[in-house]
């Protein structure tokens, strides 16, 4: 997951740790998950079980249903779709609704009430619990945030906490958030998923919504705010530090298979550090635009530009293709085999165009043989048609 966007604090992200994966039978019944924002605790946007949308099938999506959001008079907006058991989780502008992953048909939604009117919130499934963090949309300068965990099967709220500003990431059964408040003081604290209850804390470090195992990327601050130029790794269940080195990371991804992070470093390139020792492994230069984001598959990485993606080699940097497309290219995603960006899918090792989807200005999950569209207050899901039947 890359996402080099400098956000505002008091938007929350949350990245949870990745659950077993369903067996043949259960794929049956339901689509396979894309139950974290950016796919997995990685936050690498890499669906690896998708075998239905491929080169072959991209060309035929059609939708299956389409359903409006629910609306309301007042600052908040609409968020991109998780999907986990059958269902779409997709934060509106009245709170968080669920809908059939087959129908559309709405099974339940939450509405704000007491916590006030939200900023879009970043959604993940975890066991039996929807998390969602978020920050309200009446004060830039000084926001609200909240953090709830809502049954996924009925919508309704188990627990819910006020953490501080700024980022959530989820692993090994741990919540923890940080981020700078108005007076400047940094902290991050830890929670258990299943209760909310805390577990630990530490000031003037601010974690980056990614996990490795684990482990995740602090930046040490000073008692202002103020980034010191060190990067630190903490042991998410205990906040024991791991490692700590004097060049400075914005964790944006991890490699599936846990050892790599990816992320903006000192100067605003790209840099991939090593997540057992921080040691840098390459260095690739800034992007034109620093609204860049990324995904990885292990194999390579791929960085979204204005209008151009660009495959790295994932153990060298070495830059493998580059395409330029016709409109904003967004945040890629990867699953089978393809990489989409913006209205195109890509052939994941050669760059090439092989089809367009229905993917401009909107968010999308590709999961299970589905593609599920979030644009504009609208709620979408596409499947490939039938092959049609060669002529005698």
């Amino acid at each position: 997951m890359r996402n080099l966007v400098r956000t505002p604090a008091f938007v929350l992200s949350v990245v949870l740790a990745a659950g077993a994966a369903a067996t043949p039978a259960a794929a049956a019944r339901s689509p396979l998950p894309w139950d974290h924002a950016g796919y997995d605790a990685e936050n690498s946007y890499y669906n690896p079980h998708e075998t239905v949308i491929t080169a072959a099938t991209v060309g035929r999506l059609a939708r299956k249903w389409s359903v409006k959001l629910r609306t309301a008079e007042d600052c908040s907006g609409f968020g991109a779709p998780v999907v986990s058991g059958g269902r779409v989780f997709v934060g509106d502008q009245a709170g968080i609704s669920a809908y059939s992953a087959a129908t559309g048909a709405r099974a339940w939604s939450f509405d704000w009430d007491d916590f006030g009117t939200g900023w879009p919130p970043r959604l993940t499934v975890v066991g039996r619990l929807l998390i969602a963090g978020y920050g309200d949309c009446y004060s830039v300068s000084d926001p609200n945030t909240h953090m709830v965990a809502l049954d996924a099967a009925t919508g309704a709220r188990r627990w819910a906490g006020v953490p501080p500003i700024g980022d959530l990431v989820v692993d090994k059964g741990v919540i923890l958030a940080s981020g700078t408040d108005i007076t400047g003081e940094t902290a991050a604290a830890a929670y258990r998923v299943r209760d909310g209850r805390e577990l630990w804390r530490v000031k003037n470090r601010r974690v980056a919504a990614v996990s490795a195992g684990g482990t995740v990327v602090a930046v040490a601050t000073d008692d202002e705010g103020v980034r010191t130029g060190e990067s630190v790794a903490l042991d998410i269940a205990s906040g024991a530090v791991r490692w700590t080195t004097k060049t400075y990371l914005s964790a944006d991804a991890a490699s599936p298979a846990d050892d790599a992070f990816y992320g903006a470093d000192a100067d605003g390139g790209l840099a991939a550090v090593g997540v057992a020792d921080g040691t840098v492994r390459w260095r690739a230069p800034a992007p034109a635009d620093p609204n860049e984001r990324i995904a990885t598959d292990g194999a390579r990485v791929y960085r979204s530009c204005l209008k151009t993606v660009t495959a790295l080699d994932a153990r060298t940097g070495k830059r493998l293709w580059s395409r330029k497309l016709a409109n904003d290219t967004g945040q890629p995603r990867v699953a089978g085999g393809l990489v989409f960006a913006g209205n195109f899918a890509l052939d994941a090792r050669r760059g090439t165009v092989v089809g367009r989807v229905p993917a401009v200005a909107g968010d999308i999950v590709v999961a299970g043989g589905v593609l599920y569209q979030a644009k504009e207050g609208v709620l979408s899901a596409y499947a490939p048609r039938p092959a049609a039947a060669p002529r005698p």
